[in-house]
């Protein structure tokens, strides 16, 4: 697995305290304001740092 994946799914599974919850947004979740992509979608196109950028937002009580 590509470390910058490994850091979005950890991440992840500290908010959902689920490494199966963190795998499925991963792969199944689009993203708001990205035209429906999921953040695995994101990685593959080379913009870890978007869904970074999205997930820093998310957990300081910001909106998508």
């Amino acid at each position: 697995m590509p470390p910058e994946v490994q850091e979005i799914l950890n991440r992840v599974e500290a908010k959902t305290g689920s490494p199966l919850a963190a795998d499925v947004w991963f792969l199944s979740e689009p993203l708001p304001g990205f035209d429906g992509a999921t953040a695995d979608q994101l990685v593959r196109k080379g913009r870890a740092e978007d869904v970074h950028a999205y997930l820093d937002r998310i957990m300081a009580g910001g909106y998508a």
